[in-house]
Order: C-alpha cells, then sequence, then structure tokens
C-alpha cells in the first residue's frame, strides 16, 4: 500500500517542483532526512527519490523565468574554500583513495545541496515550506520514535531506519535536537489550532525521544539547547515548566538500563566508549600535527594502517587525559565534527570549518539586531539555538558533513539576503550587487 501512494504522489511532487524550485530544495532536504525509501519494500524502494527530486530542482531552476539574483555572502564564500581544501585533501590522501573519494562525492552532493538552497530560497513562504519539510521529516522520527517509547514504558530504543542518513541513534538524537527549536518557531507563526496542537506534540515527544535515545550527547545536548533557548525566550518561566515537564516524564519512564548508563556520564575514565571516543581525537591530533595544512584526507583516522601508526604515540598525550589502560580493537571514528575535521583536512581545514560556524552565528546575530521585522528576528534566535545544537552535539558526533547543519547555513544566508532587501529596498540591493561584482 505504501508503495502505490508513494508511487502515486511522487510523480505529482516532481510537477510542482518544476512549477516552484523552492519546493524542490524543501523536498530535497525533507528526503534526505525522512529517507522514503526506507519505508517502503517492493518496486518503490528502488526508485531514487533524493537524486530525482536533486535534479528535477536544478532543471526548474534553470528554466525558472525572472530569477531574484543571489549576493554572495561570507558564508557561502568560506563554505566554497572548505570544499575546495577538502577536494585538495582527497587528492594527496593519506587513506584508502576508494574510500576517500566517496566520501568526497558524498560531501559534494551536500555542497549542491547549499547551492541551490540559497539560489531559491528568495522569499519569506519559501523559507516557510523548507522549514516544513524539516518538521517533517527528522522531528517526525522524534515524535513518532517518542510516543512509541512512552506506550512500551521506556522499553523502545530510539533508532532510526537502516541504510538512512540518521540510521544511528545518536545521529539522530543530535538533527532531533537541531530541528525542535524550528518546531517552536513554527508553533509561534502557527494560528491554527490543530497544527499548533500537532507541533506541541511533536515538540513535547521529540524531546522525549532524546532521552528515550540512551544518547548520552543527545541529553547533555538537550539540556544546553534548553538552556540557550531559556536565555533567548522572554517567557523563561514557561521554558523552565515545560523541559522540566518533559525531561521528568521522560525519565519517569526510563528503564534501570537507561538511568545506568547516564550514571556512566559521571565515570568516564572507565567508559571504553568514552576511551575509545578519546583515543581517536588523540590519533586526529597526532595526524594533524603531521600533516596540518591538509590532513589526512577524509576518514583518514579510520584507516587501520594509520591508526596502528600512530597509536604507539597515544602515550604522549596521556597528560590530557590518560588512555593506557584502552585497547582499541579496530579503529575508532572521531566522533566529533572538530576532531574529524582536524584529522579529515588539517588544521587548516578546521579553521575554515570553525569560522564558517562563526560567521553564521555573527549573520543571525545581525539579523536579529538589524531587522524590524519579528518573523525574521524570531526565525534568527530560533536558527541560532538550532546552531548551538549542532555546536554542543557535534562535539561527540561525526556529522561535520551533514546535511542538516548546511541547511541552517543555507537559512541564515537566505535570511539575511531577505533583511537586506527588505532594508535596502530592492533597487537598493541590486545596486549594492553590482557594485560589489564589479569591484
Amino acid at each position: 500500500m505504501r508503495d502505490i501512494l508513494i508511487l502515486m504522489v511522487f510523480p505529482v511532487l516532481l510537477y510542482f517542483i518544476f512549477r516552484r524550485p523552492f519546493i524542490g530544495a524543501s523536498l530535497w532536504i525533507w528526503s534526505g532526512m525522512f529517507f522514503p525509501n526506507g519505508w517502503v519494500w517492493g518496486i518503490a524502494s528502488s526508485v531514487r527519490y533524493n537524486l530525482l527530486i536533486a535534479l528535477a530542482t536544478i532543471i526548474s531552476f534553470l528554466i525558472q523565468k525572472d530569477k531574484i539574483k543571489t549576493d554572495v555572502s561570507g558564508i557561502t564564500i568560506t563554505i566554497i574554500l572548505f570544499f575546495c581544501w577538502a577536494t585538495i585533501s582527497s587528492v594527496i590522501t593519506l587513506s584508502n583513495p576508494d574510500i576517500v573519494w566517496r566520501e568526497w562525492n558524498l560531501f559534494m552532493k551536500i555542497i549542491v545541496f547549499y547551492i541551490f538552497c540559497i539560489l531559491t530560497l528568495k522569499e519569506k513562504h519559501h523559507i516557510t515550506v523548507f522549514l516544513w519539510a524539516i518538521a517533517l521529516s527528522a522531528s517526525y522520527f522524534g515524535a513518532s520514535e517518542g510516543v512509541k517509547y512512552v506506550i512500551s514504558g521506556g522499553g523502545h530504543v530510539l533508532q532510526g531506519i537502516e541504510g538512512s542518513r540518521l540510521e544511528d541513534r545518536n545521529e539522530l538524537a543530535l538533527a532531533i535536537n537541531m530541528a525542535i527549536p524550528l518546531l517552536i518557531f513554527l508553533l509561534t507563526q502557527t494560528k491554527h489550532k490543530i497544527l499548533r496542537l500537532g507541533l506541541i506534540g511533536a515538540i513535547v515527544f521529540s524531546a522525549i525521544a532524546i532521552v528515550g535515545s540512551f544518547s548520552r550527547g543527545g541529553l547533555l545536548g538537550l539540556i544546553v539547547v534548553g538552556g540557550y533557548f531559556f536565555l533567548q525566550s522572554k517567557k523563561k518561566l514557561l521554558v523552565v515548566v515545560l523541559l522540566s515537564f518533559t525531561v521528568a516524564g521522560a525519565v519517569t519512564f526510563a528503564p534501570d538500563s537507561w538511568l545506568e548508563r547516564m550514571d556512566t556520564i559521571e565515570e568516564m575514565d572507565k567508559d571504553d566508549s568514552f576511551l575509545g571516543r578519546i583515543a581517536a581525537w588523540k590519533q586526529a591530533v597526532l595526524m594533524a600535527a603531521d600533516n596540518p595544512v591538509f590532513g589526512g584526507g577524509f576518514k583518514a583516522g579510520q584507516n587501520y594502517g594509520l591508526w596502528k601508526l600512530y597509536e604507539p604515540d597515544f602515550s604522549k598525550l596521556d597528560f590530557i587525559f590518560d588512555t593506557s589502560s584502552y585497547k582499541a580493537p579496530f579503529p575508532k571514528a572521531a566522533h566529533s565534527i572538530y576532531f574529524q575535521v582536524l584529522g579529515d583536512h588539517g588544521v587548516i581545514g578546521l579553521f575554515i570549518f570553525l569560522f564558517i560556524l562563526l560567521l553564521t552565528f555573527r549573520k543571525l546575530s545581525w539579523i536579529v539586531k538589524s531587522s524590524n521585522d519579528e518573523w525574521s528576528i524570531g526565525l534568527a534566535r530560533m536558527l541560532k539555538v538550532s546552531l548551538v545544537a549542532y555546536c554542543v552535539g557535534g562535539a561527540a558526533l561525526s556529522l561535520p558533513y551533514f546535511d542538516l547543519s548546511f541547511a541552517l547555513f543555507a537559512l541564515a544566508h537566505c535570511l539575511g539576503s531577505i533583511v537586506s532587501r527588505n532594508e535596502l529596498g530592492v533597487d537598493a540591493f541590486n545596486l549594492r550587487n553590482k557594485y560589489h561584482r564589479g569591484a
């Protein structure tokens, strides 16, 4: 039944993409996060939905008339620079070229996605549709998995669909943390009672799902997001009540195994999972010290030969954290957006990556200070919360090349352009672009 339904609906979606390119960008992130192939089993499972959506979006944009010119932002320039840097590190990689170029290909697709986001998301309603696409993808998992957790009395453990971008429960917990602030923004903009109730339920059950994921990083991320949202919100008491009620309710259902896992946060020095991450971080630091400019290439830290090469030197960094009692049975993933970029693309690559995060945060802060539009200010504030969720949760996850994070970068760029056009006027905005291109 699902196969028939999606095969009937998908051509209609493609039709609307050809009519409106911004719908394509929205469905692009939806298909990347939701992974429609994982919900069907027959002939529909063989269709490459994300690829077809991407191609339709590109063609739709190319044939579109009366395009609104796209300004060049510091975020975009730095992202392109980062991609070029990653390309060079792939050419001179220390690791297996087949693995490296496969990862480069995935990253290239994310860059193309970012470019077509900034080319197509030009108006407020474009961004609104894009936000709903995120709400109906990553947060759908959160709401549904949160309901399962409650119904099972805490027995259900959050898990993404096998083969999807968010298969791992830790990565899914991070995506849900990033999506919650966007759900809150949509809630503030929605007047329809049924939609509001749906969004409230999605927010509550998404928070419960993070607890039910058994992800320590997810729980810490939720606490940080709640704390940051508390600082940003004008209704601080309401935030405290809702967050306390949600977490307390989720913990009430939590089994003893959940409590035991959370207790290991206080005993990290005895936890093999944590020690394995520290060992991977040491490997990234040592490899970057030997190759500070371009690093080792994508996933070089998981190369068996490189791991064994640097493993004897892990003790040199025991003064930071002692891992002498731990012996990795196999190469460990970096489990950190920062250490992974450091190992993959060197010190300079990490600097460029951090600069992208900084520029995005500064762009959103500029919007909050410069705009007179409450819609833009509210969205910029929630995007800042999502970015904080990524920066904090990503410190313990290998997701530097993540569709949803680049969607945040694109939203910051597009929202900044909208604010500029509204503040300067379209004519002045286009004149400014013409001047910059001439310079």
